[in-house]
C-alpha cells in the first residue's frame, strides 16, 4: 500500500537509478544554478537542494559528510558551505522555486524550471517602506478633503439670474468706417495729390525758362565770328 507517500516517486526506475539521476540534477542546479527538466522531478530536485543548502547552514562536519554523500565532489561541497549556504543565514526554508513552462515536444510531458532564490530582506524593506509612503499620503489627503469648507449650494434660481444678466448686457460694437466717412478721407487725398503734381510742375517750368535764354546766347556768339570771317571781294577794274 502507498500511504502516507505523497510527493515521492521513483520516476519508474530502480532505487539506485533514482538516486543517481536525483544526484546529477542537483550537481547541475548548483553548478548553474537553474535548469530546466519536467515538473516531477523539478519538484524533487528543488527538495533535496533545500536539504542540503540546511546541511550548509550548519557547517560542521558531519553535516559535510553528509552533503558529501549526495554530491561526491569536494569543490562542490565547498561552493555549497562557503558561497550559497551563507545567502540563506536570514531565511527559513523556501531556497528554491518551480515556474511552470509548458508542454516537452514529443511526449507532451509536463516541463518546469528549478532555480535558487535570490532575493534579501532589505529589498522587502524598501518595498514596505514605499507603501507606507502611499498610504500616509491617502491619509493626508482625506483629511485635507475634511479640513476644506464645503462649497455653497447654487440654487436654480441663481443659475437662471445670471444667464439672463449675460443676456442682458450688450456686447461692445467695433467702430467701423461707414461710406460716408470714408469717401472725404478719399477725397482730400486726391486734393494734396494734385497740389503735389501743381508744384512740380512749376518747378519743371522755372528751371525751363531759365535754362532758355543762355541757349540762345550761344547761338548769337557763335554766328558772329562766322559773319567777321566772310569779307566781301571787290573786282579791280581793269
Amino acid at each position: 500500500m502507498r500511504h502516507h507517500k505523497k510527493g515521492t516517486t521513483s520516476f519508474g526506475r530502480l532505487l539506485g537509478h533514482k538516486k543517481a539521476l536525483m544526484n546529477n540534477l542537483v550537481k547541475a542546479l548548483l553548478l548553474n544554478k537553474r535548469i530546466e527538466t519536467t515538473l516531477v522531478r523539478a519538484k524533487e530536485t528543488g527538495r533535496l537542494a533545500e536539504k542540503l543548502i540546511t546541511y550548509g547552514k550548519k557547517d560542521t562536519v558531519h553535516s559535510r559528510r553528509q552533503a558529501y554523500k549526495i554530491l561526491k565532489n569536494r569543490d562542490l561541497v565547498k561552493k555549497l558551505f562557503d558561497e550559497i549556504a551563507p545567502q540563506y543565514k536570514n531565511r527559513n526554508g523556501g531556497y528554491t522555486r518551480v515556474i511552470k513552462t509548458g508542454f516537452r515536444i514529443g511526449d507532451a510531458a509536463l516541463t518546469a524550471i528549478v532555480e535558487f532564490v535570490e532575493e534579501e530582506i532589505a529589498d522587502k524593506k524598501k518595498t514596505k517602506s514605499k507603501t507606507d509612503k502611499s498610504k500616509t499620503s491617502k491619509k493626508s489627503s482625506v483629511d485635507k478633503k475634511k479640513t476644506e469648507k464645503p462649497k455653497t449650494k447654487i440654487t436654480k434660481k441663481e443659475e437662471v439670474e445670471k444667464v439672463v444678466e449675460e443676456v442682458v448686457v450688450e456686447p461692445e460694437t467695433e467702430k467701423v468706417e461707414t461710406p460716408e466717412t470714408a469717401e472725404p478721407e478719399i477725397e482730400e487725398k486726391q486734393e494734396d495729390l494734385e497740389e503735389a503734381k501743381e508744384e512740380v510742375e512749376e518747378a519743371l517750368n522755372e528751371e525751363v525758362a531759365e535754362e532758355a535764354p543762355v541757349e540762345k546766347e550761344e547761338e548769337i556768339v557763335e554766328k558772329k565770328p562766322e559773319e567777321e570771317k566772310v569779307e566781301p571781294v571787290k573786282e579791280e577794274k581793269s
